[in-house]
């Protein structure tokens, strides 16, 4: 016997330590992540916007002197940002100023020559034959080798001394033939100059054509060990002499690097050459244009607005919230130590955009957390016990939240790598989130679960928050043998139509079966007892849909949109030795000249303060006029200013890069929600997301908000609000389309996922909500058109995911010849259903069993009470129904008019797992129960 005892432990103990070294692997990887991150501020890059950084002024040169077309400015800029992007400045500012000038603006770099380097550079590589030469002197230079010599700078006294550089000799246009251009370059990369060297050198791949013009000329010379000299920007940077033909167009550029600088050379020659040169005009370094103050204002808001929601969870949920609050401090740790990780190696820059995916990952989180607390208490209710409910309720919840989170992911990897500008920093951030919720939920809150449920949870069910969940669970045990059905099935019947559950259970139990229905007619509990008819309604909520979107398309075509300089230009007022002139100073004065929706930074150029002022205005006489109206206000004078006309640096090359980023993701989301579950899914959940999308538009344009990159940021965030929300609900659709215990109409199904998932969709919209109205009415004036756009979006978010997303696809679903058959014999009503598995529940009831039934009938599904739960002791009605139900059962037998299956089959949650419902199976072939491992 004892034998027996430590065999059956075994399994338990093993899944205990599984799960301890699971909580052992989160500690590690907590304290790693604190060792990374702490001090958040120093460890984690910021953005322009967040801590300033470099303003560099470059001027184009035009050949002859003369003008440079905006062709070319405009191409000579997207080249410029692409340099910045690829030196991991991804939230720099690259926009045209005037018609000569681009303006970059890169966060947290200080040396201005490092930058001149790279993005300054024109790019403009060739290949040469030295006989080709025209300039004598040139030419005897470098077949002398003078072509690379060491700079040297001289110091107060006139000594000359080394600068640390190479300064290579400049070469005229027309003085050489080319022979191959970096047009011809088709791939850029880095390697050493010679095996033991320390220098590096640059290795190009040339194309068809340049591979034949090289290989020509390398052969003609190679005999004579003629010289091909490679030219970048009219500099010559080395002189080869050939040696043998090379047909392979692999040529290699040397010339004293180091891993810097060819990496610099690098970036230049894959960006391509710009069509015109620059030479630097001026610099300067700026302030965010946040402004720290209001930045901390709004994280000190949005943090009052996460205690709130703290407090919220404690108090619906208990103990439970607990552990929510644990599972959301542990992904926060996380989170931060794998930005500050990436920090560290240069790949991340903490920008508004970032902090908008951080939110955003941030309610996913809380939404995960919410979701496993449901289905687990949910589970409980459905006749499960605490320990096995830890198992099966919170793998369901996992298996959802991870299919929710890698629908999200899809779509942020479709904007990272595809986007340019803050949208790629916004996919970046939101990828790492949702890793992180999945590592957070695998690695913490599951093994932490399913550890305190057996012995911590069970015995105190009423500090955790589960005690009404087991006292409804008596409930529908007996209401369920009153019916002769599951719990799972009792349950679901009293939700879908109380009054057809109550027609059936006094036909069957009579009196019995009435004080049953009466106890389970009003179990006390946070959840939805009786189903809300959500689609009994689907033609008014569709319709009220259309109209809105038809709406919003009108307002927007007759008002338009109101957007920022980032999209339209403007004009740029820079204030010079403005003393102690403040941020909001000099804000309040151009509210009331008229440019509310300024974009202020502060600057520091030769130790002067003062600030750079982008405004919508096109007109450079009336921004004039207006910066001296400010000027006059703050006692400045007409002097210290300049007003420069500049374009939009969200050109045209971001805002098609982030369409076609879009595109791609709704196409990807609609592949993977096909293959894991239906293509109709795919399709209803994009067409809710778009809902909301128009939603959010029409909203600004009618109230006439300004449309700047905050605004673009809390787009995409509702984007992955929205798709997480829809398919939740369509991931418990799928779920009870396997379940075989009520039978009902698709329609009447689906309105019954709706109001099993409903509990959790309010909470998260609220855990969601409560930061964000906060920011919006408390928070600092630049993260108020964030917050109006995440606020809108949330509650269109939930509302689609109800009144568009899932009619849509209960409608289409209804259409098809399975599911119109069940129509016929149940009606359009949503509601009607019968319960299936006769028979088996009274058949197994009418055995001489000799109370085995009774006794299973008092226990939880895992064959024991629960220890120390006041719901353990079944109220007065709920005890008389079930023995009244059980000797009604038993004295007829298996001649009950509609029998059910056997009370073992309580255990089931209603959906998947429940499609096994039915007569116990032999005993050889019972599959062993989670909760008895």
């Amino acid at each position: 016997m004892a034998t027996a005892q430590k065999s059956k432990k075994k399994p338990g103990r093993s899944v205990d330590r599984r799960n301890v070294w699971l909580l052992i692997a989160t500690t590690l990887l907590v304290v790693g992540s604190i060792f990374m991150f702490a001090p958040p501020q120093e460890k984690i890059n910021q953005g322009l916007d967040i801590q300033g950084g470099l303003s560099v002024v470059l001027t184009a040169k035009g050949e002859s002197g003369q003008a440079v077309s905006t062709e070319d400015m405009e191409k000579s800029r997207a080249i410029i940002e692409s340099r910045v992007n690829a030196l991991g400045a991804s939230e720099a500012v690259v926009q045209v100023q005037g018609t000569d000038q681009i303006l970059v603006q890169i966060p947290g770099l200080t040396n201005t020559e490092d930058a001149l380097d790279t993005i300054g550079k024109t790019g403009k590589l060739e290949f040469a034959r030295l006989d080709s030469f025209t300039d004598q002197d040139v030419k005897t230079k470098i077949e002398n080798g003078q072509y690379g010599n060491e700079a040297t700078i001289t110091d107060e006294l006139g000594n000359q001394l080394p600068a640390g550089k190479t300064e290579h000799l400049k070469v005229e246009d027309g003085t050489y033939t080319p022979l191959v251009s970096g047009a011809n370059i088709t791939n850029v990369s880095i390697g050493k100059e010679k095996e033991a060297s320390a220098d590096y050198a640059v290795n190009v791949k040339l194309d068809g054509e340049g591979t034949t013009a090289f290989a020509e000329a390398t052969k003609e010379l190679a005999p004579t060990k003629g010289k091909i000299v490679i030219i970048l920007d009219n500099e010559v940077q080395s002189a080869p002499a050939v040696q043998s033909e090379i047909p392979n167009g692999d040529v290699s550029i040397t010339g004293g690097y180091s891993l810097d600088e060819a990496k610099s050379l690098q970036t230049v020659l894959e960006s391509g050459s710009l069509p015109v040169s620059f030479e630097y005009a001026q610099s300067q370094v700026v302030g965010p244009t946040l402004g720290q103050d209001a930045l901390a204002s709004g994280v000190l808001v949005a943090l009052i607005g996460l205690a709130v929601v703290m407090l919220y969870l404690l108090f619906f949920y208990r103990g439970l919230g607990l552990i929510t609050a644990a599972a959301m401090g542990i992904f926060a740790v996380l989170y931060l130590g794998i930005l500050a990780t990436l920090s560290a190696f240069g790949l991340f820059s903490l920008s508004l955009a970032g902090i908008a995916g951080i939110v955003l990952t941030i309610g996913m989180a809380a939404d995960s957390s919410i979701l496993t607390m449901e289905r687990f208490r949910e589970e409980i209710r459905m006749g499960r016990s605490v320990r096995a409910a830890s198992i099966t309720g919170v793998r369901h919840a996992i298996v959802t939240s991870v299919d929710a989170d890698l629908v999200t992911l899809v779509s942020a990897l479709s904007l990272f790598f595809l986007a340019t500008a803050s949208v790629k920093g916004f996919g970046l951030t939101l990828a790492l989130g949702i890793v992180c919720d999945i590592v957070m939920m695998l690695l913490f809150k599951a093994p932490l679960i399913r550890l305190l449920a057996p012995k911590v949870i069970a015995r105190h069910p009423r500090f955790w928050g589960v005690a009404d969940a087991e006292a409804a669970a008596k409930d529908y045990e007996a209401l369920a043998l009153a019916e002769g059905t599951s719990t799972a099935a009792a349950e679901a019947g009293e939700a879908l139509n109380p009054a057809e559950s109550e027609r059936v259970v006094e036909k069957r139990a009579g009196a019995a079966g009435e004080a049953a229905a009466e106890a389970a007619r009003k179990p006390h509990g946070r959840f939805i007892k009786h189903d809300i008819n959500f689609l009994g309604y689907r033609r008014i909520f569709l319709t009220v849909a259309a109209v809105l979107v038809c709406a919003s398309f009108a307002v927007v075509g007759v008002k338009g949109l109101n957007f920022g300089i980032e999209f339209v230009g403007g004009t740029s007022v820079a204030f010079h030795n403005t003393g102690d002139v403040t941020t909001e100073q000099l804000r309040s004065s151009f509210d009331a000249a008229g440019e509310p929706d300024a974009v202020i930074q502060t600057t520091n150029a030769d130790g002067q303060e003062g600030f750079l002022v982008r405004t919508t205005t096109t007109s450079a006489e009336d921004a004039t006029a207006r910066a001296n109206q400010v000027a006059g206000d703050l006692g400045l004078s007409t002097d210290s200013f300049e007003v420069t006309t500049i374009g939009p640096d969200w050109g045209a090359s971001v805002i098609q890069s982030s369409l076609i980023a879009f595109l791609v993701s709704i196409v990807l989301i609609i592949i993977y929600i096909a293959i894991r579950f239906d293509y109709k899914m795919g399709i209803t959940a994009i067409v809710a997301l778009l809902h909301d999308l128009v939603l959010v538009m029409g909203i600004y344009a009618l109230v006439g908000r300004e449309v700047n990159p905050n605004t673009i940021a809390a787009l995409l965030t509702i984007l992955g609000y929205s798709l997480y929300d829809t398919v939740v609900v369509f991931h418990r659709i799928n779920d009870n389309m396997r379940g075989d215990d009520i039978k009902c109409t698709f329609m009447t199904m689906a309105n019954h996922s709706i109001n099993q998932v409903l509990v959790r969709t309010i909470n998260t919209t609220l855990t969601s909500l409560i930061p964000v109205l906060a920011m919006l009415f408390f928070g600092g004036e630049t993260l108020k058109d964030f917050a109006f756009a995440m606020a809108i979006g949330l509650i269109c978010g939930s509302y689609s995911s109800v009144a568009v997303a899932t009619p849509l696809y209960a409608m289409w679903k209804t259409r098809e010849p399975r599911n119109a058959k069940l129509v016929k014999k149940y009606g359009t009503e949503v509601g009607r259903f019968e319960f299936a598995n006769p028979n088996a529940m009274a058949a197994a009831a009418a055995k001489p069993a000799k109370g085995a039934t009774a006794a299973k009938a008092g226990k939880s599904s895992a064959g024991k009470p629960s220890k120390g739960a006041p719901a353990a002791k079944p109220a007065s009605k709920a005890a008389e129904a079930t023995a009244a139900a059980k000797k009604n059962v038993a004295s007829n037998g298996s001649a009950a008019p509609s029998a059910a299956p056997d009370p073992s089959s309580a255990a089931q949650p209603h959906g998947a797992s429940a499609s096994k419902a039915g007569s116990k199976p032999p005993k050889a072939k019972r599959k062993k129960r989670p909760d008895k491992k």
